[in-house]
């Protein structure tokens, strides 16, 4: 579980650099940043792994319940996002608004499509182990 979290927080912080990098120069020119801007994603990254939280489950969760819990969690980011950059008295402007809330959503897909991705490649090489094991047991 705690190996989930960190690869999860290895993407966010990656989308984040990403996004800002793309969006900073395309939106900002010329902006620059300090150096305690380099402390953003990872914070950011931190924050957001924290609402990894909600998704948790001892019981097996129907598609439905999970679904509700992705988008709980996914409004919680956005919280987060909208609720920090308030305190930090930065007021974003509709558009910009538009823009990040687009931007937090495509990296929360993205984070997902990676862990399912991840997942699925510990999954099969599970399933390889598995056969070749039943096949020595059966002979």
């Amino acid at each position: 579980m705690l190996s989930r979290y960190l690869i999860a927080f290895c993407v966010i912080t990656t989308g984040l650099c990403l996004a800002e990098g793309i969006l900073g120069s395309w939106l900002l020119p010329d902006s620059r940043l300090s150096f305690s801007a380099y402390f953003v994603p990872p914070g950011f990254g931190l924050l957001t792994v924290l609402t990894g939280i909600v998704v948790e489950s001892r019981r097996v969760l129907s598609v439905w319940e999970m679904a509700l819990r992705l988008v709980l969690q996914w409004l919680l980011i956005m919280g987060i996002v909208f609720g920090v950059n308030l305190f930090a008295g930065y007021r974003l402007t509709p558009m910009l608004a538009g823009i990040v809330a687009v931007e937090v959503t495509v990296i929360f897909l993205f984070v997902y499509l990676v862990m399912w991705l991840n997942e699925r490649r510990i999954a099969n090489a599970f399933n390889r182990q598995l056969a070749v094991l039943q096949a020595r047991k059966g002979n």
